[in-house]
């Protein structure tokens, strides 16, 4: 199972690298704008966790995706001491490309599995993704 995870885990990275190229973004600032998909706004704080980099490191990436027009800093309206990231209008067109083409990939590559056996599939990676994030929520309540 942990060699299928870890060839499986290559491949998506080897996939990404189609919306990295496509976009003209690094991976870095791909990975942070996938932390917007399903929010648009996020604290520095919490993309330094979701990252697992530095604050620093989120620093220099959210720099760069100021500096593309694709997001924004703003002092918190919960907290005024924190500072909260916000995608652009520009970073929302972005991140709507970027799920367009992820959906039409999807469907190419489910279309590569016989059809009788893509609902076995999707069901699997459910489960899966089910036990990954049961296992991760265990670990982060230690």
């Amino acid at each position: 199972m942990a060699e299928l995870i870890f060839e499986l885990r290559q491949k998506c990275c080897l996939k990404d690298m189609y919306f990295v190229t496509n976009e003209g973004i690094s991976s870095g600032d791909y990975n942070c704008l996938m932390q917007f998909v399903d929010t648009r706004s996020h604290g520095m704080k919490e993309l330094s966790g979701s990252l697992g980099i530095t604050p620093g490191g989120v620093t220099r990436i959210i720099a760069g995706l100021e500096e593309q027009g694709l997001v924004e800093r703003r002092i918190s309206l919960q907290d005024r001491r924190n500072i909260d990231v916000v995608l652009t209008d520009e970073g929302k067109k972005v991140i709507a490309r970027i799920k367009r083409a992820s959906i039409k990939m999807h469907r190419e590559i489910i279309d590569r599995i016989e059809p009788a056996q893509r609902k076995a599939v999707i069901t699997a990676v459910e489960h899966l993704v089910f036990a990954l994030t049961d296992w991760l929520d265990s670990r982060s309540e230690s």
